[in-house]
This record gives C-alpha cells, sequence and structure tokens, in this order.
C-alpha cells in the first residue's frame, strides 16, 4: 500500500508542481517582460550604434547573420535631397562589390594583399573555411544610420509619450511598449510607408480596421493617441496566443500566424532566431525585437546618448462630442478658428473631410484647443442646428468617355467647370484621361479656397522645380487664372470638336491606368492573415497640410473658361523647356523609358478604375451584381462596401474558404443590402484613398526597364526585388498578363523616392 500510496500522492502533487511553475513564470513575465538573451546581445549592440553613433549620410557595411562582423562606413548623401538616393544606391553598390571580392579572395585561400584585406580577414579568424567566406559573400548588406532621425523621434515622442504609457498601463500591459514607435516610425504621425501602413504604430489598412476605424473620412492610424489604444489591443492579442513578449513584439513586424508556424516548429524564441528558416522570415523579423530592446533603452536614458534635448511638450485640448454629421470648414467658421489648427488637434481627419468634400462623422470626438480659454462644448451645443445632418455626404462619379471635356462633364451635371477642376485638382488645362473617375463636386461646397491652399503648397514643394530649389515660391497657375484663359477659348473649341476635341493631354488609357493588378493564387506567406472578414486578394503589404486662408475668388461660370480639349487615347506630347509645367504627363512607350516624374506629383487624384457593375439582375429575389477585380480588393472590402459577409460572397460564387481573387476575375456581389452607387461610391472612395495617401508621400523618380526571368513572381518581384506597390507597377504595365509572365518580357519599374 505504501508505494501506491506514494504513486498517487505523486500524481496530486504533480498539478500543484505545474501550477507553482505557471505562477513562477507569470510573475518573472511580469519584472522581466522584455529578456536580453545572450544570442542577441550582439545584435542590440548593433542597433544602438546604428540609432546613436551613425547618422542617415553614414551606411555601415555589414553582414546580415553575424552583427558582429561590419566590415566598413561609407559616406551617403542626404537622401531628402532630389537625386541624391540614386547616388547613394550606387555607392552601397560599389561598396559591396569590393567587399564581396575581397571575401572571394580570401574563400580561394589567397593572402591578403594591404590593410583592408587584412582587416577583413581578421574578423573572421584564423580557423575561418573558405565555407565561412562563400557565405559572408551572400550575406553582405548595408544599414543606413538613424542618429538624426532617433533624436528627432525623441524629441516629437514627448508629446504622446506619457499618455501612451497610460494606456499601456489601463491594458494590463508593459508600458516600455510605449517605446515601439520609435522602431516603426521614430513617433512620425505622417509616417507612411511604401506598401500602405500609416501612423506612427504603422498600421496596415487591413490590421488596422480590426481595431479602430480606417476610411475615406476618418483614418485613426494617423492619431497617436488613438492607434495607441489600438496598439494596446493589438500587442495583448499578441501575447495571449504566444505568451512571450519577445514573441509578441516580433509578431508585431511579421505578424501573428507567422510567428506562430515558427513556434510550432522551433519553440522558443532563441531557438527561432538561431535556427528558424522561412521565405519571408528574415533580417526585418528576425531583428526587430533587438531593435526594440536597443530603442528602449536609448529611450529611457537618451541624455546618456545625446545630452540634454528639449522634448515636445503635449497639447492640450478639449474633446467635444459631435451630434451630427458636420461640415468641418462650417464649423471653423462658426468657432473663430482656422481649418488648419483644427485638422492638426485632429490628424485622423482625412483630407476629403478638411476641404469639406466630407462631413466630419457623427458622434467624432473633435478635439480643440485650449490654451484660449473657450467653453467649446457650450458653443458647439449654440451652434445652429442647420449645421447638423443626419447623413453623410455621398461622392457622385462620372467617369470620362472618349470624345470628353471638363466643359461638357461640367454641363451634364449641373455644375460650374471652376469647382470641377478644383475638386479633382486638375491642371491648367483641364487635363482629363479616358475612364478617368472624376467627382462630381456637389451642390453646397465651397471647394475654391482650400483648393488653392494645397495648389500653392504642392507647389511649393515641388523638387523639380528651379524656384523650389532656390527656395523661392513656384508660381503655379491659380483657378482665377484659369479661368481667365476662356477667353480664347471658346473660339478654338468649336474647330477643335471637328477632330476630336480640344487641347487636352491625350493618354492612352493602358499607360494611365492606376491600378490593375493581379495575384498569383499559389502564393501563400505568413503575410496572410487567417481573418474571414478581410480575406485578401493579394499578400499586404500624410495629409497635405493647409494653408494660410485666401480670399475666395470673384464668383464665375463657364463663360470665364479654360483651355479644354476632349479626352482620348493618344500618348501625350513632352512638354518643352519653353512651355514646361509640373503637372504634365510625359509619354510612357515600351521599351521607350522617359527619365521623369511620369505620375505627377500633385495629381495623386487620378482614379483610372473600373468602378461599374456589368450586371444587374434579380436572383431568388435579390438583386445580384458583377464586377472585375481592381488591384488591391479583397473579398473583404466587398463585404463591406456591401453590407455583408465575406462568407455571402464566398457562397455566392462558390469560392472554397481560403482561396484568392485575381485581377479582372468576375465576382458575383450580392446587393440585399445596400444599392449599387453605395456600393461603387465606397469602392471609388477606397482606390482614392489609396492613390492620394501613397502620392502625398512619395514620388516617382524614373522608371527603369526587368526583363523577366524564368521563375519570376510578380508579387515577390514588387515586394523583395523592387520595394513598390504591386498596383503602381501596374500602373505602368497594363499590357502585361501579371498571371503569365514569360522569360526575356520587358517590365516597366517605377523607381519611387520619399517626398521630403
Amino acid at each position: 500500500m505504501k508505494p501506491l500510496r506514494k504513486h498517487i500522492s505523486f500524481i496530486v502533487s504533480l498539478p500543484l508542481v505545474l501550477i507553482v511553475v505557471i505562477i513562477c513564470n507569470d510573475v518573472r513575465a511580469e519584472f522581466y517582460p522584455f529578456p536580453e538573451y545572450s544570442c542577441i546581445q550582439p545584435n542590440v549592440t548593433f542597433w544602438k550604434k546604428i540609432y546613436t553613433e551613425y547618422s542617415t549620410e553614414q551606411g555601415v557595411i555589414h553582414d546580415n547573420r553575424n552583427l558582429n562582423i561590419i566590415y566598413g562606413i561609407i559616406e551617403l548623401k542626404n537622401p531628402d535631397m532630389p537625386g541624391n538616393r540614386k547616388i547613394n544606391r550606387n555607392r552601397i553598390k560599389t561598396a559591396k562589390r569590393k567587399y564581396k571580392q575581397i571575401l572571394a579572395k580570401l574563400r580561394r585561400g589567397e593572402t591578403p594583399s594591404g590593410p583592408e584585406e587584412q582587416y577583413v580577414a581578421d574578423l573572421f579568424g584564423p580557423d575561418a573555411k573558405s565555407t565561412d567566406y562563400q557565405t559572408a559573400m551572400r550575406n553582405i548588406r548595408c544599414q543606413v544610420g538613424q542618429k538624426d532621425r532617433f533624436r528627432e523621434g525623441l524629441i516629437r515622442s514627448g508629446a504622446y509619450l506619457e499618455e501612451i504609457k497610460q494606456i499601456f498601463r489601463e491594458f494590463g500591459l508593459p508600458e516600455d511598449l510605449a517605446y515601439l514607435p520609435h522602431v516603426e516610425s521614430s513617433f512620425n504621425p505622417k509616417a507612411y510607408s511604401k506598401f500602405g501602413a500609416a501612423g506612427i504604430w504603422q498600421f496596415t489598412r487591413s490590421t488596422g480596421r480590426r481595431y479602430m476605424t480606417v476610411g475615406y473620412t476618418v483614418d485613426e492610424r494617423r492619431d497617436p493617441i488613438l492607434s495607441s489604444r489600438a496598439a494596446a489591443k493589438y500587442l495583448k492579442d499578441n501575447y495571449q496566443k504566444l505568451l512571450s513578449w519577445p514573441m509578441a513584439i516580433t509578431a508585431y513586424n511579421h505578424g501573428t500566424t507567422g510567428v506562430l508556424r515558427a513556434q510550432r516548429r522551433k519553440g522558443g524564441y532563441e531557438a527561432i532566431f538561431k535556427e528558424y528558416r522561412s521565405r519571408i522570415f528574415k533580417f526585418a523579423s528576425r531583428n526587430f525585437y533587438s531593435e526594440f530592446l536597443a530603442a528602449r533603452e536609448i529611450a529611457k536614458y537618451y541624455w546618456q546618448y545625446f545630452g540634454d534635448l528639449t522634448l515636445d511638450a503635449p497639447v492640450n485640448t478639449t474633446e467635444v462630442a459631435l451630434d451630427g454629421y458636420a461640415s468641418l470648414p462650417e464649423i471653423a467658421r462658426h468657432l473663430n478658428l482656422d481649418v488648419e489648427v483644427i485638422s492638426e488637434l485632429n490628424p485622423a481627419l482625412r483630407r476629403p473631410v478638411i476641404r469639406g468634400q466630407k462631413y466630419v462623422p457623427k458622434g467624432y470626438r473633435l478635439r480643440l484647443p485650449t490654451d484660449n480659454g473657450q467653453d467649446w462644448k457650450n458653443m458647439i451645443a449654440e451652434l445652429s442646428p442647420k449645421l447638423f445632418k443626419n447623413f453623410q455626404k455621398h461622392s457622385r462619379i462620372y467617369t470620362v468617355r472618349r470624345g470628353d471635356t471638363a466643359g461638357k462633364i461640367a454641363k451634364m451635371h449641373g455644375v460650374k467647370l471652376r469647382d470641377l477642376i478644383v475638386v479633382n485638382n486638375l491642371d491648367f488645362r483641364a487635363t482629363i484621361y479616358v475612364n478617368q473617375n472624376l467627382r462630381i463636386p456637389l451642390p453646397d461646397e465651397k471647394p475654391v479656397k482650400l483648393a488653392k491652399i494645397e495648389n500653392r503648397k504642392n507647389a511649393a514643394k515641388s523638387p523639380r522645380s528651379p524656384a523650389a530649389m532656390e527656395g523661392q515660391p513656384l508660381k503655379t497657375p491659380t483657378v482665377d487664372m484659369l479661368l481667365a484663359m476662356n477667353a480664347r477659348s471658346e473660339a478654338r473649341q468649336t474647330e477643335e470638336d471637328t477632330v476630336g476635341g480640344s487641347s487636352i493631354i491625350e493618354v492612352d488609357q493602358k499607360e494611365t491606368e492606376l491600378e490593375s493588378a493581379p495575384v498569383i493564387a499559389s502564393l501563400k506567406s505568413d503575410y496572410i492573415e487567417e481573418d474571414k472578414e478581410n480575406e485578401l486578394q493579394q499578400l499586404p503589404q500624410e495629409e497635405e497640410e493647409v494653408d494660410e486662408e485666401i480670399a475666395p475668388m470673384p464668383a464665375s461660370d463657364e463663360a470665364d473658361g479654360i483651355e479644354e480639349t476632349a479626352a482620348t487615347e493618344s500618348a501625350p506630347t513632352q512638354p518643352t523647356e519653353d512651355n514646361a509645367e509640373p503637372n504634365l504627363q510625359p509619354a510612357i512607350g515600351v521599351g521607350k523609358v522617359q527619365p521623369a516624374v511620369l505620375i505627377p506629383q500633385g495629381h495623386p487624384e487620378i482614379i483610372q478604375v473600373n468602378l461599374a457593375f456589368e450586371r444587374i439582375w434579380n436572383q431568388n429575389g435579390n438583386q445580384v451584381g458583377t464586377i472585375r477585380v481592381e488591384a488591391e480588393e479583397t473579398l473583404g472590402h466587398y463585404a463591406e462596401w456591401s453590407a455583408v459577409t465575406a462568407w455571402e460572397i464566398r457562397r455566392l460564387n462558390g469560392f472554397p474558404y481560403g482561396s484568392i481573387i485575381h485581377l479582372d476575375q468576375q465576382i458575383k456581389i450580392p446587393l440585399h443590402r445596400a444599392t449599387k452607387e453605395e456600393f461603387e461610391e465606397k469602392r471609388f472612395e477606397y482606390h482614392k484613398e489609396l492613390t492620394e495617401d501613397f502620392f502625398t508621400s512619395y514620388r516617382v523618380e524614373k522608371v527603369d526597364v526587368y526583363y523577366i526571368k524564368r521563375g519570376d513572381n510578380i508579387w515577390t518581384l514588387s515586394r523583395e526585388e523592387f520595394e513598390v506597390p504591386l498596383w503602381l507597377i501596374r500602373r505602368y504595365n497594363t499590357h502585361l498578363d501579371f498571371n503569365a509572365l514569360v522569360p526575356t518580357q520587358e517590365l516597366l519599374v517605377p523607381v519611387v523616392e520619399k517626398i521630403a
């Protein structure tokens, strides 16, 4: 009996031991949530150097696996100045080629000649084998320094850090997670990545929508405080699934599904760091936790690295919830505030709201300044009931057809030509493009003043103009100037109509389509999250400031008109030096690439996607319509726009779960909860949001030619080879079928630069 009693005693005590172990682990995790494992210490040290010793005008040439191996430091030029990124790319290529040649020489067993070769040999030690050098040749990488940007981020963080820490404490999370934006964005609320991640926390649209509002009128990713609440929820979800802060933080960069997969294969974080390999678990994912540890250490004790800094102070505001939909310019006028002031305090409000094209949504908590002692709550409560509406403004859309002119379109819809020009940011010729989607202004819009401000801001920012380069204001035609040009256009119109139009720039539809890119159905990766309501067509992945007010221009109508001509599909002409206009569209020819800004920096609004339903019919008593898939669209988008679930769309189309849709694929959309017009409006606004956000932050510097190789995958090329969004590559290659690329085919690749 005694052995049996001992056995029973052991069985009974085992759960108690496990409970004690779990409690101890929980206590340890609470007090030591961010362990610095010995295997990652070299990486943490490396990132401390990157953040505190080397500026953005220095490049560190190193081994991407062993960060103790630093071959050398190269000098770079200011990356924010025009043309310097190309120079820097060449310098980096030259340096990498040099060290690769040295490693090749050592691999062959040749004796080092000169101190530089000897230095490289010493990095590997006397016991290095030929295979070590061979591997190192593949692992040469350049990391641009971040000292100046980290310092700027420290200063910016002062405005938000304490409130963000409080948010994390409210969620029961370690408050030091508040330092993570130093890695993501340097605390820049206007940060926007090429693949659509926005704000200080760099949420993608699909992930962001799970935790906050992301749409055409409000994008809470851009609000540091609102997005911090979302980040706390996301990180908490990651931790509850992964039970480890190192892995939860890694999942913030790599995706929860991907880290769960790595965890199943390798176990703990250290094993994943040392042993895990996958097609997309690369340098960024492997180093993300190390970067966080380095940034956390530096930010907590910044004076040891940067000396005394004066950090930005938090801005005190008063929040007032709006009882209805309201025009922001009207609110500003009634409160005697500049629209610019309100927009700065409310970064989640997107440009259509700032312009007055859309209302501030009902229930939105509007932030207003508290430094002037006004009782904003009472002042807004006293506003005229006419100011508040029960509905949001709708976007009216018109797709340009061959032979159209801006004047004809304006008359067709009963609006003023000047208003059509302003709300679509058309150039001085009222340029329109075949299949361009124009927004028709609503009767109560007053778009002139804000658009004039934006046009002037765009002109002043243009890096291509000599005036801007010299710090002088660029003279760009205002709406007044545009309308004044009409005196001679009416006489020309009759003559030009006989040949199909007027003096509008003519662009081939295939060469101006902004968004149309398919996805390879068989491609699976860690970037695909298992989200039934947001199933992806493809693997996932700032607002312009408003200048000071300008008085409204005098009223005038089409009689004051614009030089305009019919939209056609022929290629545009290249402007000459004498009549050069920065907003003109140069010719884009296959095999003949112009080294110029092929997408006008001042025209992010040009949307040319097929929004319309091809056919609508009744099926079992409900309306159903068919559309063609456009770039960046997912079943989750279609579900959102039609107010149904993605499962309903899958069932209607007979799609098995996990299948991926393709560009130009025909999809049936149920229309029993949303009308055709409502669906098309939301679809238009999505593509406009996507395009506006991108071209506010980036410009196309030039276009290169790439020749397709056997085995090339367009998505992999866009993400890893070119680092350019797939929809933008498609913008220049509408003649290619991305699902059937053939070796030796020419692919036009836009080279993208960040706008300083």
